[in-house]
């Protein structure tokens, strides 16, 4: 209220009996025509009840009510608080006594251009009556600045090797870094950042926080929020890519460089740290437990910048909670060429749904391991080496390939040498003797179990006669006969699940490398686990018979070699009854096989996407050492993308094909 307005009101009060004041003085209001307020007519009564008030920079009018029955006055402490105190000339309230006069107080209070806040007091005071305060602050003008100039890891204060400085995202207003240095210390995840702000205060999770004292947990994103002076808030987000401490993966930390690990025969020697944050289970520590084994895996893979593993416990051991198994060996599958780092793990998840113990479709004898899948980030030494997929060493053991027990004790047992026995095609033909022979149709084999060191070569014998027998009724003239044909002695069922997911996968390498096994007391192959589909998904750029993408892999992949006409697989699909048994097993499975690739493509990469990411600042991502493998999309994002559409056309091609 300007100083013109105020002195109008003064007028206005010297009519009504009204008194106003710019300084420290009292007002007092006349008595309202007809009052007789010098003569006191019953008990003295002074009645105000008002909060204290607080009043922002800009000031204003705030009006109050009080009623007396003596004549009152009104006193301000303060020059910058104007009173205008007058009496209802309209009547007084049927709540109010006859004797009583009710007052409207005014104080129009000056706006605060600057310094600190200040006070004042208002006093009604009436003969004989106790006075009434009101106490008024009025509070300087407030900085609404609340920015978060700049958030810095200090390497000093924290046991790092550099310093890490966080980058602002405007648009997402996110600060984020990398480091990819193991961090030696109790706690890693907590950390003392240091920042600068513009605000009045910083906190995460309503937690003040100080600038190179308060400790923070960066296991997780978190919000972290600058408070202005005058209440308000600006959130920013805080995320810090440290595969050692995020939550999204387990840890493993091979204490060796990569660089001593040259042999896929030689183990080497090595601490191990192997972890799943915020969980004690299947934890190895390099503090209480032994060293364990390390070496080299895989035949083209081992070749590659990002290779491959085998780790051997000195017990049997079920790492970070996958206790499907208690083992020694384990593995860990590096994704080279794999940009998506998801091929193997999407090919293990349909083997999960098509050979399901819960699933009637296969007969007792009919095994249902798939291999476990378990992403982790591996440091080796102090560096960060990059997401691997942990899984099972392909080997028969509880929990894992459950063949019967058969070792060299056993000898030519008539009954104990049918089983168990495990093979893998293997077309480079690269074990000797006695665990490398060659079919009687010329296809490489490998024993994989008995093991070659507890074995009677009998027992090898044994299964390759089997394996020949079998052969000759595959290539046989009536291999077509439901009775005494292939069907003797090989399993329907596990082939045609075997050969849908080699085939909804696009697998090159699908009919090259391959496993089956032979049960005690049954006189059938059957075929699996499922394993090695890193070249799925148009991940190969040879093309040994003709495009790969419209036709079956049987024909489009690789197969045997050109002197064993028709290979296995190639035989089996003359078969048009078989043809129709795999399209009508592949019509009753599409929809789940195809969903549940879609939602792994879908969630998979969001659940580890620091991981990912921390990946490919280590490996770059469009580039391929291997000059077999695919070049992937542009980016990461891209190439999911490519695989999802790869998925909806490889199912619409098998519907076609499998009729």
């Amino acid at each position: 209220m300007n100083y013109n307005i105020k002195r109008v009101l003064c007028g206005i009060c010297a009519a009504v009996a009204v008194f106003a004041c710019r300084k420290p003085e009292t007002v007092v209001p006349t008595p309202s025509p007809g009052g007789e307020m010098d003569k006191p007519k019953s008990d003295p009564v002074l009645v105000f009840k008002a909060e204290p008030l607080i009043v922002s920079a800009e000031g204003g009018v705030y009006t109050y009510q009080f009623s007396t029955n003596r004549r009152p006055s009104v006193e301000s402490s303060a020059s910058w608080v104007s009173v205008l105190c007058s009496s209802h000339v309209k009547g007084k309230s049927e709540a109010v006594a006859s004797d009583i006069d009710e007052y409207d107080l005014v104080l129009t209070i000056d706006a605060l251009e600057s310094g600190e806040d200040r006070s004042a007091i208002i006093t009604i005071s009436a003969p004989e009556c106790e006075s009434q305060i009101l106490n008024i602050t009025q509070e300087r003008k407030k900085s609404g600045t609340n920015s978060l100039v700049s958030f810095v890891i200090k390497a000093d204060a924290n046991g790092l090797e550099k310093d890490v400085a966080f980058t602002l995202d405007e648009k997402t207003k996110t600060y984020s870094a990398m480091y990819l240095k193991w961090i030696d210390k109790q706690e890693p995840q907590m950390l003392v950042p240091t920042f600068e702000t513009d605000g009045q205060s910083v906190s995460v999770n309503g937690q003040s926080i100080v600038s190179g004292e308060s400790a923070i947990s960066f296991a997780d994103d978190f919000e972290i929020v600058v408070k202005a002076e005058n209440g308000e808030e600006n959130i920013y987000k805080l995320s810090f890519n440290c595969p050692q401490i995020n939550t999204e993966l387990p840890v493993m930390r091979i204490h060796i460089p990569a660089s001593e690990i040259t042999s896929k025969e030689t183990y080497k020697k090595t601490k191990l740290d192997l972890y799943r944050p915020g969980s004690q289970e299947g934890m190895w520590s390099s503090q209480s437990n032994e060293e364990v084994e390390i070496r080299g895996r895989g035949n083209s893979t081992w070749g590659l910048p990002k290779k491959p593993y085998r780790i051997k416990f000195p017990e049997k051991f079920s790492p970070i909670g996958l206790n499907h198994a208690k083992a020694k060996s384990w593995v860990i599958l590096a994704h080279d060429m794999d940009k998506s780092l998801l091929r193997n793990h999407l090919a293990f998840e349909m083997s999960r749904i098509l050979f399901s113990s819960g699933d009637t479709f296969h007969d007792e004898h009919t095994l249902t391991f798939t291999p476990c899948s378990q992403f982790v980030n591996v440091y080796m030494g102090n560096e960060f080496h990059g997401v691997y997929q942990m899984s099972d060493h392909m080997e028969v053991s509880k929990g894992r390939i459950g063949l019967d027990k058969l070792e060299k004790d056993d000898g030519a047992d008539a009954e104990k040498i049918t089983g168990g026995h495990l093979i893998e095609t293997n077309i480079h033909n690269d074990e000797g003797h006695p665990v490398a022979f060659t079919s009687s149709h010329g296809i490489y084999m490998d024993h994989k179990y008995p093991k070659d060191d507890d074995m009677d070569i009998a027992q090898y014998q044994y299964m390759e006669d089997f394996i020949d027998k079998a052969e000759k009724v595959l290539y046989s003239s009536d291999f077509k006969d439901p009775t005494n044909g292939w069907r003797k002695y090989f399993d329907e069922c596990s082939l045609a699940d075997f050969i849908i997911i080699k085939e909804f996968a696009g697998d090159m390498d699908g009919y090259t490398s391959t496993y089956f096994y032979k049960r005690r007391g049954v006189d059938k192959i059957y075929f699996g686990p499922i394993w090695d589909l890193d070249k799925g998904w148009n991940n190969d750029k040879r093309t040994p018979h003709g495009d790969t993408l419209t036709q079956l892999m049987i024909y489009g992949g690789f197969y045997m070699p050109p002197y064993i006409n028709p290979d296995w697989f190639h035989r089996f699909w003359q078969d048009a009854d078989f043809r129709k048994f795999v399209g009508q097993r592949w019509a009753s499975k599409k929809a789940e096989l195809k969903a549940k690739v879609l939602s792994e493509l879908e969630e998979k990469p969001k659940q580890m996407h620091k991981a990912i990411e921390a990946n490919f600042s280590v490996w770059k991502f469009y580039y391929q050492y291997s000059d077999e493998a695919n070049m992937p999309a542009q980016t990461y994002e891209l190439e999911i993308e490519r695989m999802k559409n790869l998925t909806e056309k490889r199912a619409a091609l098998l519907d076609e094909k499998f009729r």
